[in-house]
């Protein structure tokens, strides 16, 4: 993870979850075969529908906001 930066989600997230599919640390943690979707420890997932962002996992690649149709989620410096 970047230690100099954050993912960070606005409001306007409407939950689509095409940031879960593109991010590469959920598509590794996929590819494995014992996956389990519901205890994976995922680096973006959606629940209720918007997404939530897990900052330990995040390696703050900037892929998800790259491919955001809402522009929900931004890289910012901490």
């Amino acid at each position: 993870m970047a230690k100099d930066k954050k993912l960070v989600q606005s409001l306007n997230c409407n939950g689509c979850g095409i940031c879960v599919t593109v991010c590469p640390t959920n598509i590794k943690l996929s590819k494995a075969e014992d996956f389990d979707v519901d205890k994976a420890k995922l680096a973006i997932f959606v629940t209720n529908g918007e997404a939530v962002i897990d900052s330990n996992t995040c390696i703050v690649c900037g892929i998800c906001t790259r491919n955001c149709p809402v522009g929900s989620l931004a890289i910012v410096p901490i």
